[in-house]
Parts: C-alpha cells; sequence; structure tokens
C-alpha cells in the first residue's frame, strides 16, 4: 500500500520525454478501444485527447473516423504527433492541463493516466472545462488514480471511489472499473489504485 518512501514525482522531477518514448511501440490501451466502440464510428466527429504521448490512442481515433485534437505538455511529442497529422484529421497542442487551456466541443473526451498527474489545487478548474466541453450524447472516458495508489499523497490527485462517483453526477456512468494490484510504473515496482471510467453526457432534450 502507500508507502512513505514512495510519491508521485514532482512536477520538477518528473521526465515524460523518457516516459513518452519508453511507449513507442506499445498497443493501444483498453480505454480508448472500449471509448471507440461505445461511441461508435467518428464519422467526422470531434475527439480530444488529454495528455496524448506519442499519439498511439490519437492514431487509433483518427483511424476510427474522429477528428482527433490532441494535447500534452511534453514538447517532444510533437515531431510524432506532426508526423500523424500528415496522415491524419490530426490538430495538436503543446499545453498544460495545469493550466487549463479552451478546450474544442467534442463528441468524444479521452484522457489514459493523465488526469491524476494534475495537482489537485488545479484539479477542479480543468474538471470542468472536460465537463464544459462535452456536447449533447457525448462520451468521456478517463482514468484516475485512487487513494490507496502507492502514489498518493504526493503532487496530484486522488479519489476515494465516493469523490470519483461525485465527479460524475449528471453524466449517465457505463462503467467504472476500480481495479487495485502491484505492479510495475515506468520508475519500478508500484501499488496501483485505479479507476478507469466510461461515461456519457445526456442527450439534448
Amino acid at each position: 500500500m502507500t508507502d512513505g518512501a514512495l510519491r508521485l514525482p514532482g512536477a520538477a522531477e518528473r521526465d515524460f520525454g523518457a516516459y513518452n518514448a519508453a511507449q513507442r511501440g506499445r498497443p493501444v490501451r483498453p480505454l480508448a478501444t472500449q471509448a471507440t466502440q461505445l461511441a461508435g464510428p467518428g464519422a467526422g466527429r470531434t475527439a480530444l485527447e488529454l495528455g496524448c504521448g506519442l499519439g498511439i490512442e490519437t492514431r487509433h481515433l483518427a483511424e476510427h473516423g474522429w477528428h482527433v485534437h490532441s494535447l500534452d505538455a511534453d514538447p517532444s511529442v510533437g515531431p510524432a504527433l506532426r508526423e500523424l497529422a500528415g496522415r491524419w484529421p490530426i490538430r495538436h497542442r503543446t499545453a498544460s492541463l495545469e493550466e487549463p487551456p479552451s478546450l474544442e466541443p467534442c463528441q468524444l473526451l479521452l484522457s489514459c493516466a493523465t488526469l491524476p498527474f494534475v495537482r489537485r489545487q488545479r484539479f477542479a478548474a480543468l474538471w470542468a472545462a472536460i465537463r464544459g466541453a462535452l456536447l449533447p450524447g457525448a462520451v468521456l472516458a478517463v482514468d484516475l488514480f485512487g487513494v490507496r495508489d502507492d502514489w498518493a499523497g504526493g503532487d496530484g490527485t486522488f479519489h476515494s471511489r465516493e469523490e470519483a462517483l461525485a465527479l460524475l453526477d449528471g453524466l449517465e456512468v457505463v462503467a467504472m472499473v476500480e481495479d487495485e494490484r502491484d505492479g510495475r510504473a515506468f520508475s519500478g515496482p508500484k501499488h496501483w489504485h485505479t479507476f478507469r471510467i466510461l461515461a456519457r453526457q445526456p442527450a439534448a432534450g
């Protein structure tokens, strides 16, 4: 469980460039495949991905017909995203979620293993921006970290099950899978406590 020696690294200590480089060649995350299955074919609709890394999920969305707006704070992923944008309807921005940027209205919003790295004092503003970007009927697919995660108590945002559910008030919760296990992170062994969330904005009317 949570160990005093294990804390989410502060922003100055995080090397997302090395992390993103190590992700090259991995498969599409299950949350992204579940989101596209739930949302159906993109058919030119707009998807937004927060924390896109090298664009593995970004490409998956584009291949399923979505026009994708991707954001990531790590400037080193820019060349990979520009290459993808030359082949697919993708627009990429380098932007920190700590200072919530304007978010494009969308029919699908995806954020895999990214939101927990936003500091708690900044999270509410970001979440308000996320909720505000969801068009009627839009699918929301996000990962959150739980309070029993090894990194809980560090420089990030962690939620109890009740807090996670409260974030989804007013949405149709399609699935919220809570997982707790010992495994590995990029930095080494880690106890994980996560929530994988799929929800839908109510349709208009």
